[in-house]
């Protein structure tokens, strides 16, 4: 019996049967329950498609590939569009073949310390990188930000604006405009005329012309532009970005001493043991980057369960010569980072992921050299991006690492 929580009377073992293994944080789907859903809205004159995911957290691959395949068992071959959300680069380790036909790519570039101009085009080539590595070509949709909330300036209409032109610019096969007017203190579009009037502006301009005029792109953010503008099939390698690292975690912060806090995995490096973590024992576990990036909350749960918690990443880069590097770190929040056992760099306040922030010089020697970063989350989203360049500060290639994830 399944409850909605829990399932009953179950024997383990029953005629002879054992349980096969599977990993932690993995979602559950009940086919038969999702099946009947569709069938009963297949036919209505005004689905378009299906949302089938919006950033969960957890290991949700096996879920999603099965929520699509019902899809197409129900509706056959020319089925409605199935589409799967992602805000961060940390989002797509659910992102992988069979689990959507378009993404939908939504970034908020305003936040309480402005408008952030070049957040949209930067995160879609990085989030495209890792997503067309998989599933060449993919189709997305650009969500543009149309809310505010939580302490962040309200968008004018000319930021509204630019951002769709930045979808477009970085090749998006659609365009939505999201509204949140749920509670506050968010507030959507619908609440401000002049939002209002823009949208209807650039919509009845796609319905005149069949598309959206684009100014040309920002000297700056030509500068950060690590694939082509428009729509390409297949991402232009980045050198340097470490494929995966073993991760282990959450450890309980609650008297946030955040780097201060020494736990084990800093005292004795062992990748079989097991150790005492916030919700029971944990050890390591391979965990592929999404093009450099490692989203925790998505491995380890909502904002809200990981607030005051620790983390561990664990690598080893093997170079052909010694050399001169710059590792480049994105953190959130505070981190440290050893390099062969000698703490090299620590990081200590709040703030969000955001890439080649800060530059750590040392030597790589000949062979492989060991790396451990401590990840502190104090409240919200959680995670890190590194990748490797020389000390010129371009993408280092001829390193090879450990774990490598496909």
């Amino acid at each position: 019996e399944y409850t909605g929580s829990s399932l009953r009377g179950c024997e383990r073992g029953y005629r002879g049967t054992q349980a096969q293994k599977h990993r932690e944080g993995q979602f559950l789907f009940l086919p038969e329950e999702c099946a009947r859903e569709v069938e009963d809205v297949k036919d209505s004159p005004n689905l378009w498609g299906y949302y089938v995911l919006d950033d969960s957290p957890g290991d949700a691959i096996s879920a999603l590939r099965a929520l699509y395949s019902t899809v197409v068992d129900v509706e056959g071959e020319h089925h409605h569009p199935v589409c799967a959300g992602y805000g961060s680069a940390g989002s797509l380790c659910n992102f992988d073949a069979g689990v959507c036909d378009a993404m939908l790519i939504y970034r908020y570039p305003v936040n309480k310390a402005g408008y952030d101009r070049l957040s949209t085009s930067c995160d879609v080539q990085w989030m495209l990188t890792a997503a067309r590595s998989r599933v060449p070509g993919i189709p997305f949709i650009g969500v543009y930000q149309a809310f505010w909330g939580g302490g962040a300036a309200e968008p004018s209409p000319r930021q509204l604006r630019e951002q769709a032109e930045d979808y477009v610019r970085e090749g998006a096969d659609g365009l939505i405009s999201f509204a949140c007017n749920i509670r506050e203190p968010y507030g959507g579009w619908n609440k401000s005329r002049s939002l209002s009037e823009e949208i209807r502006k650039m919509n009845s301009e796609v319905v005149r012309t069949g598309g959206l005029t684009v100014e040309a792109e920002p000297r700056e953010m030509a500068m950060k532009r690590i694939q082509p503008k428009g729509r390409w099939r297949e991402p232009k390698k980045i050198d340097g970005i470490i494929p995966a690292w073993f991760v282990v975690g959450p450890f309980d912060d609650a008297e946030r001493k955040r780097l201060d806090n020494v736990l084990p995995p800093e005292e004795n490096l062992d990748l079989q043991a097991v150790y005492r973590g916030k919700f029971g024992p944990v050890h390591w576990i391979p965990r592929r980057s999404q093009a450099g990036t490692v989203g925790l909350c998505e491995l380890f749960g909502n904002q809200t369960m990981v607030a005051d918690s620790i983390a561990y990443a664990y690598c080893e880069v093997t170079s052909p010569k010694t050399q001169g590097v710059l590792l480049s770190l994105g953190t959130d929040d505070d981190a440290e980072l050893w390099v062969d056992g000698r703490s090299v760099w620590r990081f200590t306040g709040v703030r969000g992921i955001r890439r080649d922030e800060d530059m750590v010089k040392f030597t790589l020697r000949k062979g492989t050299t060991k790396l451990l970063l401590k990840i502190c989350n104090r409240s919200g989203m959680w995670g890190f991006f590194a990748r490797f360049l020389d000390l010129d500060g371009s993408p280092l290639p001829g390193l090879e690492f450990f774990p490598e994830l496909r």
